[in-house]
């Protein structure tokens, strides 16, 4: 009898494959579109119909980061992420903890947002997700008051990541950078 488990310990690729990478980059670029349509959307009158639209843009884009996060993770789980290229411990350790920090974000942030949208007994229009629950402002206000911390939080790991992806390609040369960025690929 065979058993499907989701255990990876004998798969490692050597690198990413193209669903990873698609999925990376675009989780990258909207929460980009997500931080830059709130930041303008609050410098806007609460009158202003465009204010209202960014905002349902903002909690539909959010929405699916929320389940192209839970895709990634479940598709590193099933086939297995690259070994980190060898670096001294200390930047392992930090590589693997912003990581893990960067995924628990990246369904976190997302989470509470949509959480708080369905706490105030709303729908994510654009999504054609209708108001699922009663109106509860205790706990609405509870995750609106978690979402602007867990934002910078992502913003900060988000930052960590970035330059150690910089640090690798320009400080060490080594191949970190390419894992992601295909054309960046050394041939071998």
């Amino acid at each position: 009898m065979t058993t499907t488990t989701l255990d990876t310990t004998e798969k490692r690729p050597s690198e990413y494959g193209s669903l990873a990478v698609t999925l990376h980059w675009v989780i990258f670029f909207a929460v980009i579109a997500l931080f830059a349509s709130m930041n303008y959307a609050q410098g806007l009158e609460k009158a202003d119909p465009l204010r209202g639209t960014l905002y349902n843009w903002h909690k539909a884009i959010g929405t699916v980061v929320l389940g192209l996060a839970v895709l990634r993770l479940l598709w590193i789980k099933v086939h297995g992420a690259p070994d980190l290229v060898p670096s001294p411990r200390v930047t392992e350790v930090i590589a693997r903890i912003s990581h893990g920090l960067l995924y628990l974000l990246l369904i976190a942030l997302p989470a509470t947002g949509v959480g708080m949208t369905l706490f105030s007994g709303r729908g994510i229009d654009l999504l054609g997700i209708p108001p699922l629950l009663e109106a509860n402002k205790a706990v609405a206000g509870a995750l609106h008051a978690a979402h602007g911390p867990l934002f910078l939080a992502t913003v900060i790991v988000v930052f960590i990541h970035v330059v150690g992806a910089l640090w690798h390609q320009y400080g060490r040369h080594d191949s970190t950078l390419g894992r992601m960025v295909p054309w960046l690929r050394t041939k071998e």
